[in-house]
């Protein structure tokens, strides 16, 4: 095998070629590339905005909630403890409780819209070092600590806003009266303060009021129902559940929010599969359409091919000037498809992303999926054009120089 003379002779073919032909060929291996590459990102950003909502709106990093058989976390100096370990940016402790809300709007009594709600206690304070449900106020205002009769609700509990579950919503808006009867049978009047929208369902059908508040109706204090912890760093959750098991938590259940993601998780994975599934059809795509390129190459230059090989010229040398000129056109589309992503798609999505169900999703284009389009489109090329090659090159002579 001659690899000069099999690169002479691609570099010549591509040359001397039609140039209309050439040009058409780099944009479909650049429009391959991009679509590799584009897809994956895209189903990257679902999966990392449903990871990112639950983190920042439900779960915290960590979790930590009661023994078996208990309903309350009652170490209030390991509770106090969480802050100091480094690299903890905050906790908030939960009061939870499952109650039902009325509201009559007419106030009459003949037109009450009531449902059941999970009710959140919160620290003001404490809760912004933990979630972003305070960034994420549609209408009104989010609590303070001193707020006693006041109520926070999602969207999905007030109604309007876009919701899905209007027809379960109470239909209320800021300054209404609501009343919530809790587990324990207490029913207190509240006044809507905020409304707010985080994108997530399973938050905005939430309610909060104060932990003070909550505390007053559950008549208990420096307990917990469950406990967020927010870390600097996503992925370390292990290391610092270790560390909080230290604190003084022996027998509470702590958990990572991946742990709770639930049919979160499962469609994040379904998302995952499809991606790659669409990735396998565009390199199967790219690799066919550097088939038929090859392919129509070989066929026109079957003359050629003869008489190269009358010469003396092997046939491996023959199937390499063809297998060149496929790689040729997948690292050219390659080039200009990585800079169209990197310096032009990405940059424009990171400025107006998408705004899905789950979040704002941009494109996720990580180093692993530049890397595996680079490989398969490789692949594609590389096998796309070994096989037309071969079939010419194990023609014979005679054949090849008659037609």
């Amino acid at each position: 095998m001659n690899i000069k003379t099999s690169f002479f002779l691609a570099l010549t073919s591509i040359k001397r070629g039609n140039k209309g032909t050439l040009i058409m060929t780099i944009l479909i291996m650049t429009l391959a590339y991009v679509n590799l590459v584009f897809i994956s990102s895209v189903f990257g950003g679902i999966v990392e905005a449903i990871n990112t909502q639950s983190i920042d709106n439900q779960y915290g990093n960590i979790v930590i909630e009661p023994a078996v058989d208990e309903r309350y976390i009652d170490n209030s100096e390991a509770m106090k403890l969480i802050t100091t370990i480094p690299g903890v940016i905050g906790s908030a402790a939960h009061y939870l409780d499952n109650t039902i809300i009325k509201y009559d709007e007419r106030h009459d009594g003949k037109d009450i819209k009531s449902g059941r709600w999970l009710l959140k206690s919160i620290s003001p304070l404490d809760e912004k070092k933990v979630t972003k449900i305070h960034e994420s106020i549609i209408e009104g205002s989010f609590l303070e600590t001193a707020d006693k009769n006041k109520i926070l609700i999602g969207k999905e509990v007030a109604g309007g806003h876009g919701g899905n579950l209007d027809h379960l919503s109470l239909g209320v808006s800021i300054g209404d009266e609501i009343d919530v009867y809790f587990s324990n049978d207490i029913k207190r009047s509240y006044i809507v303060k905020g409304i707010f929208s985080t994108k997530s369902t399973a938050v905005d059908q939430m309610v909060f009021v104060t932990k003070k508040e909550m505390e007053s109706v559950l008549n208990i204090h420096n307990s917990a129902s469950e406990i967020l912890v927010n870390i600097e760093n996503t992925g370390n959750e292990s290391e610092y559940i270790e560390e909080i098991r230290q604190l003084g938590f022996k027998n509470e259940d702590i958990k990572k929010w991946s742990d709770l993601m639930g049919f979160t998780s499962s469609a994040s994975a379904s998302f995952t599969m499809i991606s790659i599934i669409l990735g396998v059809i565009g390199t199967i795509v790219a690799g066919i359409t550097i088939f038929i390129i090859i392919f129509v190459s070989v066929v026109n230059k079957r003359r050629q091919i003869g008489i190269l090989k009358a010469i003396g010229m092997t046939e491996s040398t023959i199937i390499l000037y063809f297998v060149m000129q496929a790689l040729f056109y997948g690292v050219i589309g390659i080039i200009l498809g990585a800079s169209l992503i990197l310096f032009v798609i990405r940059p424009y999505f990171i400025s107006n992303p998408l705004d899905f169900p789950v979040g704002w999703v941009s494109l996720k284009v990580t180093f692993n999926i530049i890397r595996i389009s680079n490989l398969s489109l490789m692949a594609a090329a590389l096998i796309g054009g070994f096989f037309p090659a071969y079939r010419g090159a194990k023609e014979s002579i005679l054949k090849s120089i008659w037609g």
